[in-house]
């Protein structure tokens, strides 16, 4: 398959380290390969992404507190509170708008 474009991303030397082991654990050749895995699902709709506002009560949260919270944050997920953006569409304009 011949590549049309190329994507760089920089990144730390500690993430990318940590990024090859991942993929070795996982059975794949490179950090390259688990990118475009990502971006292959992401574009063909395999993969979403949403955003949930950050509460400073997740940073403190421990143990049953911190069960608590992910099943009420599992809940408004399921219940269509939290928020998707489409990305196909301008993000900045889906943020202003709410």
């Amino acid at each position: 398959m011949a590549y049309q474009f190329k994507l760089q991303v920089p990144i730390s030397k500690e993430l990318n380290e940590k990024l090859k082991v991942k993929v070795a654990e996982v059975g794949l050749n490179s950090v390259n390969d688990i990118v475009r895995m990502f971006l292959h699902d992401f574009v063909n709709g395999k993969l979403g992404l949403s955003f949930v506002p950050l509460q400073p009560e997740l940073m403190l949260a421990e143990g049953e507190e911190l069960d608590k919270l992910i099943e009420a944050a599992h809940r408004d997920y399921e219940q269509g509170k939290t928020k998707t953006l489409d990305l196909s569409k301008s993000i900045h304009e889906q943020l202003m708008s709410d």
